[in-house]
């Protein structure tokens, strides 16, 4: 069995590989095939990070799964390694280069310093409702096509995007306005929300997931910024008794599963082809459970006791904030082109 992370074929392009992939496999197109092609089997290592329950884990790796090793019957076998136990969250997109793992989970801000697409996605621009994320960064969208496109000038092939929800802001003391960060200490998770806080006035922290609860505790930070599920599943209700719920003010969270491109070159046409299908399908259904559970966990939250300020577009709350980010908005908006920009905050497919 071939595991696909010491293989070294030569990577090819997504458009040739899936064109090849397309063609009809009679006599003549295995024939062009290497022997081990079409009888040998593989091994695709895929990693995972963050709690194991949320369904970017938990609906998108057996539907992966169960999509690849039934599909290939049996060619190929997925070996999942779950909650950073193979490669750590801001270690993914060097991880996925350098072929230590062949496919993984990740996040828009581990790649938005190398990758344009990722960086504009990594913004405060983008600021899609959860029911619109499909509709303008889903398989077939051109911003899907261009955020794979920048994804193989690096060595890496996108499988999927997932909606993360906005960044809620959990806290010791009510957090309601743009004021209400000025000389807080706020825990952030990359650079844009690090950017974030210090345009609201805040001290930003940059502190890992698993060390999010005891700093609240201890009171070393005053806020955290994360996602919704992330912050249900440390149990922040028990030392943070106030939520915010942004509702895109500050962007929107995205994930995706990403592929190193020279281990789906490894594979034969018809494999490729079964493995990118398998991973949009998966993300499709991933992104769906994602928009069910961001509602139940609002109810969770409250239900232990967190007060809840929910930030509506065009209430004055929210207004509030978008003033007190333009300077930000305007500053990262002068880094693109105004067609880029439009197809982003229009959504255009």
């Amino acid at each position: 069995m071939r595991n696909l992370s010491s293989v070294h074929d030569k990577p090819i392009e997504r458009r040739e590989l899936l064109r090849a992939a397309g063609l009809s496999v009679g006599l003549a197109a295995s024939a062009t095939l290497p022997a081990w092609a079409t009888d040998a089997k593989f091994t695709l290592r895929l990693s995972t990070w963050g709690a194991p329950s949320v369904p970017q884990v938990a609906v998108y790796v057996p539907e992966f799964t169960k999509r690849v090793e039934s599909g290939s019957q049996g060619r190929i076998t997925v070996q999942h390694f779950p909650a950073g136990s193979l490669v750590k969250e801001q270690d993914v997109a060097s991880a996925i280069q350098a072929r230590v793992v062949d496919i993984s989970l990740s996040e828009i801000g581990t790649w938005a310093s190398s990758v344009p697409t990722a960086a504009l996605l990594n913004t405060v621009l983008f600021s899609p409702s959860d029911a619109q994320f499909a509709t303008m960064i889903g398989p077939g969208t051109k911003l899907y096509r261009a955020l794979d496109a920048d994804l193989g000038k690096h060595g890496a092939v996108l499988l999927g995007t997932i909606d993360n929800g906005a960044p809620v802001v959990v806290s010791r003391q009510p957090i309601t306005t743009p004021l209400d960060f000025r000389g807080k200490t706020v825990r952030v998770f990359d650079r844009l929300t690090s950017q974030i806080v210090q345009t609201l006035g805040g001290a930003p922290s940059t502190i890992q997931v698993s060390d999010v609860y005891p700093a609240l505790e201890r009171g070393t930070v005053q806020a955290a910024i994360g996602g919704l599920q992330g912050e249900a599943g440390l149990k922040v209700y028990e030392v943070a008794k106030f939520l915010l719920l942004t509702n895109g003010v500050v962007g929107t969270g995205t994930t995706f599963y990403v592929m190193n491109k020279a281990s789906l070159a490894a594979l034969p046409p018809d494999l490729q082809k079964l493995v990118v299908d398998s991973g949009e399908a998966a993300g499709r259904l991933a992104n769906d459970a994602v928009v069910g559970a961001l509602v139940k966990l609002r109810q969770v939250m409250e239900a232990h006791g967190m007060k809840v300020t929910d930030l509506q577009p065009g209430s004055p709350q929210y207004d509030a904030f978008v003033t007190a980010l333009k300077p930000l908005a305007d500053q990262q908006r002068a880094k693109f082109s105004p067609a880029l920009v439009q197809d982003l905050t229009l959504g255009k497919g």
